[in-house]
């Protein structure tokens, strides 16, 4: 992975993430967010990289729901590792999943080692695209796929700045380019066959579900797990990010990209 410095989750943010975006995930959508993803594909019987596999919501769902004949999920933070372990384990499919903490840099793997790469709001924390896209070009099998979700800045208008300086403003680290510098990266990185499917109206109407829910069914579940004065800041950060995206300064998108064949 790049070299940016990594945003590591307590249990209370993995607490947090948990209570409004489901068991094993860390945004919106769940379950049914990774099968739009990977709709363009046939995930059965391929070996799957989950690159930032986070809480391993997608991990389960490639391997019960999709046929996945294996998957490797990988990340930096140990913390959400440990809780992706718990919900692989429970699900009876520690023989069809490995789980392995990374350094930022290049990935542990030898080239061509699995069919699909699935990769979802990860690029978006890559200071330098062309290294990050670099690996996964050489992990993926000839004719091998990259699918994933990631955010695109649309815009510098006032709805974008107000979105990046907040996420700034807690110490987070954030490049987000446009839809356009990040197709050309996939395409100077060597992919062919790049689309990019744009998922903006879908996600405003998913973030303003979310708004209301947080504000209104899991206001007091989420006091359970965090204090007054985190919640308000928890309720502006998702206040802002659906500012962002109904006002133009972000997009969300699917994309889809494949290695040629050698």
């Amino acid at each position: 992975m790049s070299d940016s410095a990594p945003n590591l989750y307590d249990q209370r943010n993995i607490d947090t993430m948990e209570i409004v975006y489901g068991t094993g995930y860390l945004s919106m959508g769940g379950d049914e967010e990774v099968a739009r993803i990977v709709s363009p594909l046939v995930i059965k019987h391929k070996d799957v990289l989950d690159l930032g596999c986070g809480l391993g919501g997608a991990v389960v769902t490639l391997v019960r729901d999709h046929g996945a004949k294996r998957v490797q999920g990988v990340d930096i933070d140990v913390g959400l590792l440990a809780r992706a372990r718990e919900l692989v384990r429970q699900a009876g499919l520690d023989d069809r999943v490995a789980l392995t903490r990374i350094e930022p840099g290049p990935l542990p793997f030898e080239r061509s080692s699995f069919d699909v790469v699935y990769v979802t709001a990860v690029a978006c924390h890559v200071q330098e695209l062309s290294p990050f896209l670099d690996e996964i070009e050489r992990v993926l099998r000839p004719g091998g796929y990259l699918v994933g979700g990631e955010w695109f800045k649309a815009s510098d208008n006032a709805a974008f700045v107000q979105w990046d300086n907040l996420l700034r403003e807690r110490g987070l680290n954030f490049y987000f380019v446009s839809r356009e510098t990040f197709k050309t990266s996939l395409a100077d990185s060597g992919f062919i066959n790049i689309f990019v499917m744009d998922r903006t109206k879908a996600t405003i109407d998913n973030a303003r579900h979310c708004l209301a829910r947080v504000e209104n069914e899991l206001h007091d579940q989420l006091l359970h797990s965090m204090d007054e004065q985190q919640y308000m800041a928890f309720t502006a950060w998702t206040q802002s990010r659906l500012i962002g995206l109904a006002e133009g300064g972000m997009h969300y998108g699917h994309f889809c990209a494949r290695k040629r064949q050698e």
